[in-house]
């Protein structure tokens, strides 16, 4: 994330503004302290709060005296009244797969998800967004070892459904996919997929439909261009945080202007837009794969 910042910062220019890096231990105490100092300092913005736990720290604390900015989602969602809030949530993902499922024309979803922490808020927030959108969902189990891949095929000939969306990480949707009937549209999150990885690997997931930030599906698009890729090799996860970094970046920018009300960016995460609760949610762009490859369907809606 650090990394993504300061490539952003360098893009700036001559509009960049100094930075200075305090760290941290932790993300709780730690985090808190280093904001209280940053402030102390003459700090016109603070960007903090990586995890969730550090997000709700900073903002049940008395930091945002100046306007802060935390990278993920804190468990109050009232935030105060200095506080902004965004994050690569997984949750945001599978609400808008529901609703682009919705609208191909799909109304019976078979949800295939493995008891991961992760997979079940993936799960839950799918189920959520269908449900107000369409109706009741199908479940199917999958404990997320690829040899109990194949039994996914008997239990889906069993259910009533026109599509299916998978709950799953890279790992248990490669070994799941091929016991999936190609009658059915599949749907899913980042989650789901590695953009990065070889053809070869990802060539099982053709006809998997999925939306992804446009710095790996999009990066001829001209918001993406112009920041460069990450210098040293660095795992899928960790590019996901290198991009939000970038627009991190971008976002303290605005928010340093008198009125950010209405705030939108074209961002390398998403399509960015300020709600009235100062959390921004990002707007993600239809994907799939051609020939094993990670490739945008379409533009943000």
């Amino acid at each position: 994330m650090r990394l993504g910042f300061f490539a952003a910062a360098e893009v700036a220019g001559k509009n960049a503004v100094p930075v200075r890096v305090y760290s941290t231990a932790d993300d709780g105490a730690g985090a808190i302290a280093a904001c209280q100092k940053a402030q102390l300092d003459g700090a016109v913005l603070v960007v903090a709060g990586l995890t969730r736990d550090g997000a709700t720290g900073l903002a049940r604390s008395d930091c945002p005296r100046q306007p802060t900015l935390v990278l993920n989602q804190p468990q109050d969602p009232d935030l105060p009244a200095r506080m902004f809030a965004i994050s690569l949530a997984a949750e945001q993902e599978a609400r808008q797969a529901a609703l682009m499922a919705v609208n191909d024309g799909w109304t019976q979803a078979i949800v295939i998800a493995s008891p991961s922490p992760l997979a079940r808020r993936v799960q839950e927030a799918f189920e959520k967004e269908w449900g107000r959108a369409a109706g009741e969902v199908r479940r199917v189990a999958f404990s997320g070892v690829p040899d109990d891949a194949p039994a996914i095929k008997e239990r889906i000939a069993s259910l009533k459904g026109d599509m299916v969306f998978l709950a799953l990480d890279a790992t248990a949707t490669r070994a799941v996919r091929p016991y999936i009937s190609g009658s059915f549209p599949i749907y899913a999150t980042s989650l789901s997929v590695d953009p990065r990885a070889e053809p070869t690997v990802n060539v099982d997931l053709e006809g998997v439909r999925y939306v992804d930030m446009p710095w790996f599906v999009q990066p001829d698009h001209p918001a993406v261009m112009v920041y460069p890729q990450p210098t040293t090799s660095m795992a899928v996860e960790q590019e996901r945080l290198y991009a939000l970094g970038i627009d991190a970046y971008r976002l303290a920018l605005l928010l340093l202007k008198p009125d950010p009300k209405g705030l939108r960016l074209d961002g390398v995460t998403g399509r960015i837009t300020l709600g009235a609760d100062r959390h921004f949610s990002r707007t993600l762009v239809p994907a799939g794969f051609d020939a094993g490859r990670a490739v945008a369907t379409g533009p943000a809606p």
